[in-house]
């Protein structure tokens, strides 16, 4: 493993996070052209539906990318989705050596990007920094390997095991940069879940910094305040479950479903 591959793998790193939580299903991608030991273009995928890492480095690329070195964390797709399959511009382009961290799981890729340029001639390395790589596309790579959602659990608590005072007061128990980090964390998911007690005693926004996930509150019941915070901001990314007995509840139904989908 060159020292050289190992340092612009990291960079790609460094593109790709900047869209996180941005570009679901889709995983995060960033790509890097080198020629003469020099980075001459770079890219990062923004968004489902928008030009890949790949595509975009490639097209804000001011030279000739004959002989160039292309880094990519994620091997390049093959198969036409949203937009065409990189592979192919990458073959058109020039570039002669494609450095790639790990091999793309989804089974329309897996390792056929990577034989299509070998049969082109194009020399491919693959493998640098790849548990790395991985890490970075945890959720998409679950995702795709055992079809399931990734799932993490956030819990604010004392040492001692506490969330409240003795009279189940709620406190702040955590500080301010916690808050700032659990508010990054929603950024990075596509869904927040929480019980409707949360609701009723801390009243909070369950916003991101950047952006507003979906908003899942379990509520058997449907004890949610019409005049919570969640409700007044609802995004149309406000989801409810509740069991069927709140049917009788007709007029607080009628006045949520303009707020929040109600699944019960």
């Amino acid at each position: 493993m060159r020292e050289q591959d190992i340092f612009f793998i990291k960079k790609t790193f460094s593109l790709a996070r900047k869209t996180e939580g941005f570009v679901s299903p889709n995983p995060l991608v960033g790509a890097v052209i080198v020629k003469n030991n020099r980075i001459i273009s770079s890219g990062f995928h923004k968004k489902a539906g928008l030009p890949h890492a790949e595509i975009e480095a490639i097209k804000k690329a001011k030279t000739s990318l004959k002989g160039a070195t292309l880094y990519v964390n994620l091997e390049p797709c093959f198969h036409w989705g949203k937009t065409p399959p990189c592979v192919d511009e990458i073959i058109k382009s020039g570039i002669k050596r494609v450095v790639v961290a790990t091999q793309d799981p989804n089974p329309k890729v897996n390792g056929r990007s990577i034989k299509k340029l070998r049969q082109h001639n194009i020399e491919v390395e693959v493998g640098v920094l790849k548990e790395e790589a991985q890490r970075l596309n945890e959720i998409f790579f679950k995702n795709m390997k055992k079809k399931l959602p990734f799932v993490v659990a956030k819990v604010a608590q004392t040492l001692d095991g506490k969330i409240a005072t003795k009279k189940g007061e709620s406190k702040w128990i955590t500080t301010k940069l916690s808050r700032i980090y659990a508010r990054k964390l929603r950024d990075k998911y596509d869904a927040v879940c929480v019980g409707v007690n949360t609701i009723i005693l801390d009243n909070p926004s369950l916003e991101g910094i950047r952006k507003s996930p979906y908003k899942i509150i379990i509520d058997p019941q449907l004890k949610i305040p019409l005049e919570a915070k969640i409700i007044k901001k609802a995004k149309n990314n406000l989801i409810i479950f509740c069991q069927k007995e709140i049917l009788k509840k007709k007029q607080k139904i009628s006045h949520l479903k303009k707020k929040a989908k109600l699944f019960i």
